[in-house]
């Protein structure tokens, strides 16, 4: 799996709005750059938590993209 984003990745994603993304349900961190994978799935860690994973194009190992938590408003 990819490793936590650096200090600086996180601030390009927080100026992105990228950090948390704010869905209907959900909000999303990403950890890495939707461009560097070719596929993506979701696993669901626990009913509250979720996990994008996506196969990296360069190497064709998984990696977490962005790990999505359960808005308190969302049901």
């Amino acid at each position: 799996m990819a490793s936590e984003p650096t200090k600086k990745q996180i601030e390009k994603f927080k100026k992105q709005g990228q950090y948390p993304r704010k869905t209907k349900n959900w909000l999303r961190y990403r950890q890495a750059e939707p461009g560097k994978f070719s596929k993506f799935r979701i696993k669901k860690i626990s009913e509250k938590r979720q996990l994008v994973v996506g196969k990296i194009k360069k190497t064709g190992k998984w990696a977490v993209q962005s790990i999505m938590k359960k808005r308190k408003s969302a049901k």
